[in-house]
C-alpha cells in the first residue's frame, strides 16, 4: 500500500513536470472473464494552457482499435454498454466497461473531448484487455504449509478484482478460523481482493485440502476458480486404543493378544505396555503386539505409543477374565461372643466371574463335611457340640471354598469325667478337668473352705486343668473336697471321693478276691447260657423252663434282704442242670440320686466306697464291675417292673451232681 501511494505520488510529480504535453496514465494489461465487466484505472496531463477548458462539458470515449466502444455522453446505448466512475476535471478518467465480448486480446485507449477546443486522443498509451472465458486464478500464500501441531497459521489468498462493481466472492474450505478481507491497489492501480485466514494448526488438519475459491460475477452468470494446498501438521500420536483378541469372556490362564494403534505424524517409533496398578503404572512389555496369560489379578491394561513429537496414551483396557470362585469368607453376626442356643447369621462372600450361582453350607466333622444349608446368607441355633463352619461358592467355572469359621458360643462350665484323684507316694493327686466358654476358672474347696495355692498347699492350674495336691498329713484331716469350675455363664461343682484311712492289706486282698469273684461270674453266666442253648437246639422235648436262668422267664422271689434263689431243677432225661443263686443290694434311683445332692460325704455308693479304698490303684477292675451292675441292672424278670438300680451284686455257684 505504501509502495502504490508513492508511486501515485510520482506520478503526480511527473505530470505537473510535464504539464505542457498531453499524456495519460493506463495500467498495461488487465485480465477480464468474458461476460464480466472491467475497470480500467485511467489518469491524464494536459497543457497548461488548456487547463481552463476542461470544464463540465467534457466527456470520455475509449476505443478498440479506432472502434468506439464508450462515450460518456451517451453511455446507455447497447455499444456504450459502462460507466465513467473518474472526474475529468481531477484529470481522472476512471471507466467500467461491462460485458466484456468476445474471448481475446483488445488495445484500448482514451481520448478528452470536451465542448470546446480541447479534444485530445491519447493513444500513444493503451491498454491490453485480456478476454478469457476462465476468470482468473488466485493466488495462495504460502503455497505450501508445514507447521507443528499448536502453531498459529495464516494464509493469504489473493484474487484479482477486474471490475470494481462487481468484486469476487472469495471463500475458503469451511470451518478453519477468522476471516479478514481487504481490497488492495496494485502498483498500476488495478485492484485485488485479499482474504487471510488465521487459525490454530491441529492434527486434524494433517493431510487435510485447504482451498480458497474465487467467484466471479457475469452477465449470464457467474464463474469460479481456486487455489488449494495440502496441510502437513506433525503432531504426536493421537486416537490410540486398544484391541484385544478374543475379544469375548476368555478362562483365566488362557493367552490374550492385545493391540496397540494409533494415528500419529511422523508414524510411531515404539508402543510400550502397562498394566494399571492404582498408584503406579507397572511396565509389562513392548511392542505394537503383546500376548499375555489371562488373570483375575491383573488389573486394566494400557498401550504407550511415542513418536519424535510426544507420546500418546490409550484408555485403560479391561479383560473379561473367567474364574471360579476366589477370596470365599464367612462373616458371622452378631460378630462376638454368643449365647448358645441363640440365633447367628452367617454370610458367605466371593468373588467370581461370572457372578455365583449357588452357596452351600457345611459343618467339618473332621472325618467328613456334613451338609447344614444353602443360600447367600444362613440362620443356626448355637451350639457348643458344632464344630467349624464352611461355605462353597459355585459358578459356571468352578467352585470356591472359605477357610473354617469359628462361632465364639458362650456356654457354662462342665467338669469332665476325667476328673478324679491318684495317689502317687505320701500325696494325692486330686485333678479337676473341666471345659466352657468364657474360659472357666477353679475354685477347691477343703473341707467345705476355699483353698489357694500356698507352700503347704500346691494348686497348679493350665486351661482345662487344676491339679491340687494333698500330703499326708492334710489328707489325714480331710473330710471334704470340692472342685468348682465358674464363668459368666454359670459354675458346676464335683465332689471327689478320696480315702480317709490307708488301706490296709487284708482289705485289698478282699477287694480284689470280690472282683475277680464277678469277673468268674459273667464268664460263667455266658458259658452256662451257651451251653443251654446249644442243649435246647437238639432237644425234641417241651421242657424249657426249667432250663432258664433267674430273669430269663422266671419271677424272682424276693426276701428282706433281696436275695432269690431256686431249687434244684432237673430236665425230662434226668440230667442235672447248673444253676446260679443271685443276691441283689438294691437301692431307689431317684433317693440315691437326692442323697448324692444333698450329702456332703465324699463318697456314694459301695462299690465307690471300695474305689476310695483302694485309693486308685485297682480303678480298671472297678470299672469293669460297674459295667457288670450295668448289665444285671438291664435284666428284669417278665412279670415285675423293677423301679431300683442294682448297686452290687453277689453271686454263688452250685456244683452239678
Amino acid at each position: 500500500m505504501a509502495a502504490a501511494l508513492t508511486l501515485l505520488l510520482i506520478g503526480s510529480l511527473l505530470q505537473g513536470a510535464q504539464s505542457k504535453e498531453f499524456q495519460a496514465f493506463l495500467p498495461q494489461n488487465i485480465e477480464v472473464l468474458t461476460g464480466s465487466c472491467v475497470t480500467i484505472p485511467c489518469s491524464f496531463a494536459i497543457k497548461d494552457e488548456f487547463k481552463s477548458k476542461l470544464d463540465d462539458t467534457c466527456g470520455a470515449k475509449w476505443s478498440n482499435n479506432k472502434t468506439l466502444v464508450f462515450n460518456s455522453k451517451d453511455p446507455q446505448t447497447p455499444s456504450n454498454n459502462g460507466e465513467l466512475t473518474g472526474n475529468l476535471r481531477k484529470k481522472d478518467c476512471t471507466t467500467t466497461l461491462n460485458n466484456i465480448q468476445p474471448a481475446g486480446n483488445y488495445t484500448y485507449f482514451f481520448r478528452l473531448e470536451c465542448n470546446n477546443t480541447l479534444k485530445y486522443n491519447f493513444a500513444a498509451k493503451t491498454t491490453l484487455l485480456s478476454v478469457k472465458d476462465d476468470p482468473p486464478r488466485p493466488t495462495l500464500t504460502p503455497s505450501a504449509l508445514k507447521v507443528e501441531e499448536g502453531a498459529s497459521v495464516s494464509l493469504r489468498c489473493s484474487a484479482p478484482a477486474p471490475c470494481l462493481s462487481h468484486p469476487p466472492n472469495v471463500t475458503w474450505t469451511k470451518g478453519l478460523g477468522d476471516i479478514v478481507e481487504t481490497l488492495q491497489e496494485n502498483e498500476d492501480r488495478t485492484k485485488v481482493l485479499t482474504s487471510v485466514v488465521t487459525f490454530t494448526a491441529s492434527h486434524k488438519h494433517h493431510g487435510e485440502t485447504i482451498s480458497c475459491k474465487a467467484s466471479y460475477h457475469k452477465q449470464d452468470g457467474s464463474a469460479e476458480s481456486a487455489v488449494s494446498l495440502t496441510a502437513d501438521v506433525s503432531y504426536s500420536p493421537k486416537v490410540t486404543t486398544v484391541s484385544v483378541s478374543p475379544s469375548g469372556p476368555v478362562p483365566e490362564g488362557s493367552n490374550v493378544t492385545l493391540t496397540c494403534s494409533s494415528t500419529a505424524n511422523p508414524a510411531v517409533k515404539n508402543y510400550t505396555w502397562y498394566r494399571d496398578d492404582g498408584a503406579k503404572e507397572t511396565f509389562i512389555g513392548t511392542g505394537h503386539v503383546l500376548t499375555i496369560k489371562a488373570s483375575k489379578e491383573d488389573g486394566p491394561f494400557l498401550c504407550k505409543a511415542q513418536n519424535d513429537v510426544g507420546v500418546g496414551r490409550s484408555n485403560n483396557t479391561h479383560i473379561d477374565v473367567q474364574y471360579s470362585p476366589k477370596v470365599t469368607t464367612v462373616s458371622v453376626s452378631p460378630s462376638g461372643p454368643v449365647p448358645e442356643g441363640s440365633n447367628v447369621t452367617l454370610t458367605c462372600s466371593s468373588t467370581a466371574n461370572p457372578t455365583v450361582k449357588n452357596y452351600t453350607w457345611y459343618r467339618d466333622d473332621g472325618a467328613k463335611e456334613t451338609f447344614i444349608g444353602t443360600g447367600h446368607v444362613l440362620t443356626i441355633k448355637a451350639s457348643k457340640e458344632d464344630g467349624p463352619l464352611l461355605c462353597k461358592a459355585q459358578n459356571d467355572v468352578g467352585v470356591g471354598r472359605s477357610n473354617n469359621t469359628h462361632i465364639d458360643v458362650q456356654y457354662a462350665p462342665q467338669i469332665l469325667p476325667s476328673s478324679d484323684c491318684i495317689r502317687a507316694g505320701e500325696q494325692l493327686n486330686c485333678s479337676c478337668a473341666t471345659l466352657g466358654n468364657p474360659p472357666p476358672t477353679v475354685r477347691w474347696y477343703v473341707n467345705g473352705l476355699p483353698v489357694n495355692h500356698s507352700d503347704e498347699l500346691l494348686i497348679s492350674s493350665t486351661t482345662r486343668w487344676s491339679i491340687i495336691t494333698l500330703n499326708k498329713q492334710q489328707e489325714a484331716g480331710l473330710s471334704s473336697l470340692l472342685c468348682r469350675s465358674m464363668n459368666s455363664v454359670g459354675s458346676a461343682t464335683q465332689q471327689f471321693c478320696v480315702n480317709r484311712k490307708s488301706p490296709d492289706k487284708v482289705t485289698l486282698a478282699v477287694f480284689i478276691s470280690v472282683v475277680v469273684a464277678l469277673l468268674l461270674l459273667v464268664c460263667a453266666l455266658l458259658f452256662v447260657n451257651r451251653a443251654q442253648k446249644t442243649h435246647h437246639d437238639g432237644d425234641t422235648s417241651t421242657a424249657t423252663e426249667s432250663h432258664l436262668l433267674p430273669g430269663e422267664g422266671q419271677e424272682l422271689p424276693n426276701t428282706a434282704e433281696g436275695a432269690s434263689g431256686g431249687p434244684e431243677k432237673t430236665s425230662e432225661e434226668g440230667k442235672d442242670v447248673v444253676y446260679s443263686t443271685v443276691n441283689w443290694r438294691t437301692s431307689s434311683k431317684k433317693k440315691r440320686a437326692k442323697a448324692l445332692e444333698e450329702s456332703p460325704q465324699p463318697c456314694g455308693s459301695y462299690l465307690e466306697e471300695e474305689m476310695c479304698v483302694a485309693g486308685g490303684m485297682l480303678r480298671g477292675f472297678v470299672s469293669n464291675a460297674l459295667e457288670m451292675e450295668g448289665l444285671y441292672d438291664n435284666v428284669e424278670p417278665r412279670k415285675v417292673k423293677r423301679e431300683e438300680q442294682s448297686e452290687y451284686a453277689q453271686v454263688k455257684f452250685k456244683e452239678k451232681r
